[in-house]
């Protein structure tokens, strides 16, 4: 899947998310070659600076990932203008590439009625403001995330997914 196949899936996952059932809360997702890990952003927002920061790019930026991404709600601030809320998506891979879009949220909490604005690395646009360079501050910084798998828990209908 090229980057913008998956970054338009993720974002049409998060809008129909929203008309569905929704806001949907931000996420982080690493993306792994066999699997996906999500981790819920609302925990890791309540720690401070620059703790934050080390350890998403903890999280995102592993070098065994094939990209990571940052996905949910939350307001954006525009230069000149009121921060204004929408779903945002930001991808970025071990290589510093990065895709992200991002699309308004009307007053109802539902999504505007228009095409999300799309930004890539690759098209010669600055790196948003306040994401990112997960994989550069690991390198940097010799970032290591420790994870344990806990016991599995029992999911009713697990049997049906082939």
């Amino acid at each position: 899947m090229n980057d913008d196949e998956l970054g338009k899936s993720v974002m049409a996952r998060l809008v129909s998310t929203a008309r569905e059932s929704g806001l949907p809360r931000p996420a982080l997702v690493a993306i792994h070659s066999q699997q996906v890990e999500q981790f819920d952003f609302g925990s890791i927002r309540q720690a401070a600076e620059p703790h934050r920061t080390r350890m998403i790019a903890s999280i995102l930026g592993r070098p065994e990932l094939e990209c990571g991404v940052f996905a949910g709600t939350m307001n954006v601030e525009r230069r000149g203008q009121s921060s204004v809320r929408g779903l945002v998506v930001y991808i970025e891979w071990p290589d510093n590439r990065w895709w992200t879009a991002w699309q308004p949220v009307g007053p109802l909490g539902q999504p505007a009625d228009v095409e999300p604005a799309v930004r890539r690395a690759v098209d010669g646009w600055p790196m948003p403001r306040g994401v990112g360079g997960w994989f550069s501050r690991v390198r940097r910084e010799g970032l290591r995330l420790r994870v344990q798998a806990s016991s599995p828990v029992a999911q009713p209908g697990l049997e049906l997914v082939h």
